[in-house]
C-alpha cells in the first residue's frame, strides 16, 4: 500500500524542498523498516545478517541528513552536501520506493526462508591447514614487502601503496576471510568463548596473521579492512556457532561507530607529522575538541550528496552511462581487465566506475581526492530512475533466497553472505558490485583448497 501510494503521488523532479514532506517520508521509511525486522524476528533470532546490516547503512546514508534537515538541523557542512537542494524531495522519495522494493523482494519466500529446528548440517570437508598457513603467512609478507614504508609507518595514503600491493593485498585478504570462515566452521555449535579462544590458540601461526593484520590497518587508521574483519568473524560466529542477539548488535554497533569516529581523528597521510602518541591517543583528543559538533555517523550520512550530484546531472547534462561502469567493474576481477577494456576501446578512464566519474563531475581531471560513490547514484546513473528500482527489486530477491540456501549450510551461500555482509555498511556508499571481487575470489580459492589442493 505504501509503495502504490508513493508512486501515485510522487514528486517533481525539481522542487523547493518541503520540509513536511521529507519528514513524512523518513517516518514511513521507520515503520516499514521495523515491520520488516519484527516479521523476521519469527524465522531467526540472529540480528547480525546481511539484511539488518544492510538496512542500518542504507538508512544512515538516506535518510539521516534530510530527516535531520526536515526538523530542523542542517548538516555540518551544507555547501558540501546539498549539491542542488531542489532534488531533495525527488531523492528522498527515490530512496524510499527503492528500499520498499528491496524488501519487498527479500520477503517473498520469508515463509520458506528460515529453518526453525537447531540442525547443524554444515558441510565436512578436509582442508591442508598446515600448507593453507604457510600460504597465508606468504602472502603476508609480500604484502609487506610491496605495500611501502609509508603504509608501515602508519600512515593512511593508499595512493602511495607500492607496485603490485594492491595484488598482493586482494591476495592477503581473500585468504585471510576464507581461512576465518574454515576456522569458525570446525568449532562446535554452542562453543563458548573460551572454548573458541583455545581453539584460537592451537592454530598459532593463523591467529598471529590474524592480530597482525588487525593492528597494521588500525595502525594507519584505514577502517575498512578492520571492520570488514570484524563483521566476517560475527557473521560467521552467527551462523557457525550461536546467533547474535539485538542486544549484542547494538552494543556492537554503538562502540563500533566510536571507535572508528575517534581512529578518522588520529590518522594522518604524512607519518612525518604525527604528534606523538599511537592513534587512538590523537584520535581521541582530536575527537574531544570536536565532540559537540560531531555525530558518529555523518560521515556515511554525507553520501547521499553523490545520490544529489547523480540527479542533478544525469541525463540533464550528461547522458546515461547504460551499464558502462558495471562493466568496466566487473571486468576488473580480472587482474588488469577494466585497464585493457578501456584501452582497447578507447574509453575514457573516468567510467573506470561510478567513484571515479563523480569526482570527475566534482573536480575535473586534476582531483586531490576521491569523491566516492553511492548505490543508488551507482544503478541511476547507467539504468535511469525505473532500472533503479527494478535493480534494488532483483537485488533484494537475490538476497533473500541467499540467506534462506545459507541458513540451510549450503557453504557456497555461506561464503557469498559472509561477502555481502562484510561489505553491507560500505556498498551503501559505494557501487553495487563493491563485493563482487571478494566473491568471486573466495570461491576460487575455496575451489582450489577443497578440490585441488588437499595433500
Amino acid at each position: 500500500m505504501s509503495l502504490i501510494f508513493l508512486l501515485v503521488f510522487s514528486p517533481s523532479r525539481y522542487e523547493e524542498m518541503d520540509h513536511l514532506y521529507i519528514l513524512s517520508l523518513s517516518i514511513v521509511f521507520i515503520i516499514l523498516v521495523v515491520n520488516f525486522l519484527r516479521s523476521h524476528r519469527r524465522y531467526t533470532s540472529n540480528w547480525l545478517r546481511f539484511d539488518v546490516m544492510f538496512l542500518i547503512g542504507y538508512g544512515i546514508v538516506h535518510f539521516q541528513i534530510p530527516f535531520l534537515a526536515s526538523i530542523g538541523i542542517e548538516p555540518s557542512r551544507p555547501s558540501f552536501i546539498w549539491i542542488n537542494k531542489e532534488v531533495i524531495n525527488f531523492a528522498t522519495w527515490m530512496s524510499l520506493v527503492s528500499i520498499i522494493l528491496w524488501m519487498y523482494g527479500y520477503s517473498l519466500n520469508k515463509n520458506k526462508m528460515f529453518f526453525r529446528e537447531k540442525t547443524d548440517r554444515r558441510k565436512s570437508f578436509k582442508i591442508n591447514y598446515y600448507l593453507y598457513d604457510f600460504l597465508l603467512l606468504f602472502s603476508f609478507v609480500m604484502f609487506l614487502f610491496l605495500v611501502g614504508g609509508e603504509f608501515l609507518s602508519g600512515a593512511y595514503n593508499l595512493e602511495l601503496w607500492g607496485e603490485g600491493a594492491n595484488y598482493a593485498y586482494l591476495i592477503l585478504r581473500i585468504l585471510l576471510y576464507l581461512r576465518i570462515i574454515y576456522f569458525m566452521k570446525d568449532i562446535p555449535a554452542d562453543s563458548s568463548i573460551k572454548k573458541i579462544f583455545a581453539n584460537l590458540a592451537s592454530n598459532k601461526l593463523f591467529a598471529l596473521i590474524l592480530i597482525a593484520y588487525t593492528i597494521l590497518f588500525f595502525r594507519t587508521g584505514d577502517r575498512g579492512p578492520v571492520l570488514q574483519i570484524a563483521l566476517l568473524i560475527g557473521g560467521a560466529y552467527a551462523i557457525f556457532i550461536k546467533p547474535i542477539l539485538l542486544r549484542q548488535l547494538i552494543v556492537f554497533v554503538l562502540i563500533g561507530a566510536f571507535v572508528f569516529t575517534v581512529i578518522k581523528f588520529g590518522r594522518g597521510r604524512d607519518a612525518s607529522e604525527f604528534e606523538e602518541g599511537n592513534i587512538f591517543a590523537r584520535g581521541y583528543s582530536g575527537y574531544q575538541e570536536q565532540r559537540d559538533d560531531i555525530n558518529i555517523t555523518d560521515e556515511l550520512a554525507e553520501s547521499v550528496r553523490i545520490q544529489y550530484r547523480a540527479l542533478d546531472v544525469v541525463p540533464e547534462k550528461h547522458p546515461y552511462l547504460y551499464g558502462l561502469t558495471f562493466v568496466t567493474v566487473g571486468i576488473g576481477i580480472i587482474p588488469f581487465g577494466a585497464s585493457a577494456f578501456l584501452d582497447l576501446f578507447e574509453i575514457p578512464k573516468i567510467y573506470s566506475g561510478s567513484a571515479n566519474f563523480f569526482t570527475f563531475l566534482a573536480q575535473g581531471h586534476y582531483p586531490t581526492y576521491g569523491e566516492g560513490s553511492e548505490i543508488l547514484a551507482d544503478i541511476y546513473i547507467n539504468f535511469g530512475l525505473y532500472g533503479t528500482f527494478i535493480i534494488m527489486f532483483f537485488f533484494g530477491t537475490f538476497s533473500g533466497r541467499l540467506y534462506q540456501s545459507a541458513s540451510k549450510f549450503r557453504f557456497i551461500s555461506i561464503l557469498i553472505i559472509l561477502m555481502l555482509l562484510c561489505s553491507a555498511l560500505g556498498m551503501n556508499r559505494g557501487m553495487l558490485f563493491s563485493p563482487l571481487k571478494n566473491i568471486v575470489y573466495i570461491l576460487i580459492f575455496h575451489f582450489l583448497f577443497t578440490r585441488v589442493i588437499k595433500s
